[in-house]
């Protein structure tokens, strides 16, 4: 495959989805580039992965009880959108609480960088990863069905499985009430239909002297081989190197033979 065919083959493998059919949110992540939050959906019919980049203008943000008097220093940085009041629950007291909301442009403003906002301040939510921030914000859960319409992400709803709802009952009697939209909640995730992923299993071997570990720092040793199992293939690429593999003939797996790193 030439360099240009490969470019334009993860183009098309990681354009965003406008539409998608029903598909398994897989993960979240976040795109330095587009400063925005990307979904993964894992689609079973085209046995691919679809990406989903954010389009709501969600951003990142953390929470401090300073004033407003005490925070303009951090409300003239570059990298501040706003700063806006906030009301939250604090669960330790059991009463509603006042802070100051200090949204940016990106999550590195938060923290990650020498002069971050959680290393001036004391701030609250701010170590938290973003992706996981906005997919509690979203209300979005891994491993449940969503479709995308018109660049939309939607929940499909899939009923409970009978045996799930039985054990439920059966758990639901046994513990106080308050207990059950926590259990029906994890019944339901639980009960979502389990997708067939493509899966590939690698192993990847170094060459290297007796006793010693190979060293990912500095990787001076060749790789001598490089192999790939799952249902339909096993294959072995192997850096042969002069020596002899006659004795390979009839192995239980497709061998593909090289003689340096650089003719891989």
């Amino acid at each position: 495959m030439t360099g240009g065919n490969l470019s334009a083959t993860l183009a098309e493998l990681t354009k965003p989805a406008s539409d998608l059919e029903e598909s398994l949110l897989v993960s979240a992540a976040y795109d330095g580039d587009t400063r925005l939050a990307i979904l993964k959906f894992y689609d079973q019919k085209a046995g691919r992965n679809w990406l989903w980049r954010d389009n709501t203008g969600h951003k990142p943000y953390c929470y401090t009880r300073l004033n407003m008097d005490e925070l303009q220093e951090i409300k003239n940085r570059k990298d501040v959108i706003d700063i806006v009041p906030a009301e939250r629950l604090d669960l330790l007291n059991d009463q509603t609480v006042t802070l100051r909301k200090i949204i940016t442009t990106d999550p590195l403003a938060i923290g990650g960088g020498n002069d971050s906002i959680r290393d001036r301040i004391r701030a609250w939510e701010a170590d938290i990863k973003y992706y996981e921030n906005y997919a509690y914000d979203r209300g979005l859960q891994m491993g449940t069905y969503y479709k995308v319409v018109q660049g939309t992400v939607t929940p499909v709803d899939h009923e409970v499985p009978e045996r799930v709802m039985r054990s439920l009952q059966e758990i639901t009697v046994r513990n106080p009430k308050e207990f059950g939209p926590y259990l029906s909640e994890w019944a339901e995730l639980l009960g979502q239909p389990l997708a067939n992923f493509k899966r590939v299993a690698m192993d990847i071997e170094v060459a290297n002297e007796e006793g010693r570990l190979p060293d990912a720092e500095q990787p001076e040793q060749p790789i001598i081989a490089v192999s790939f199992f799952n249902d339909s293939e096993k294959v072995v690429f192997l850096l042969r190197s002069g020596k002899d593999t006659g004795n390979l003939e009839g192995a239980p797996f497709t061998v593909r033979l090289f003689e340096d790193e650089t003719s891989c």
